[in-house]
C-alpha cells in the first residue's frame, strides 16, 4: 500500500512540475520562428507574418502546450513545449486515398 501512494506522489509531483513550467505562447512562436529559419525558406516567412495574418494556433493543455503554424489551411510546423523546453517538426502533407 506504501508502495502505490509512493507512486501516487511522485506521479502528482511529475504532473505539477509539468504544468507549472510550460512555455508560454511566445516562447513557443519563437522555437517555431527558430525552427523555420533552420529548416526553409517558406517556412521562415510563413512563421514570421502569422502575426500580421493570424495563420497561427495555440492550445493550451494542462500538462503540455501545442503551437502550429499554418500555410493556407494545412499546419506546416508543429511545436511542443512541457518543462520549460520547446520541440518542433515541420509536418508533412497528408496522403489522400488517392495517393496511397
Amino acid at each position: 500500500m506504501l508502495k502505490i501512494i509512493g507512486a501516487a506522489v511522485v506521479l502528482a509531483l511529475i504532473l505539477a512540475g509539468a504544468a507549472y513550467t510550460k512555455p508560454s505562447r511566445e516562447d513557443l512562436h519563437g522555437a517555431a520562428t527558430q525552427y523555420a529559419d533552420n529548416s526553409s525558406f517558406v517556412g521562415s516567412v510563413a512563421t514570421r507574418v502569422t502575426g500580421v495574418f493570424g495563420n497561427d494556433t495555440y492550445d493550451d493543455y494542462i500538462f503540455f502546450d501545442r503551437y502550429r503554424v499554418y500555410v493556407g489551411k494545412e499546419p506546416k510546423i508543429d511545436c511542443f513545449g512541457a518543462f520549460g523546453k520547446t520541440s518542433c517538426s515541420l509536418r508533412q502533407p497528408e496522403k489522400t486515398a488517392e495517393e496511397q
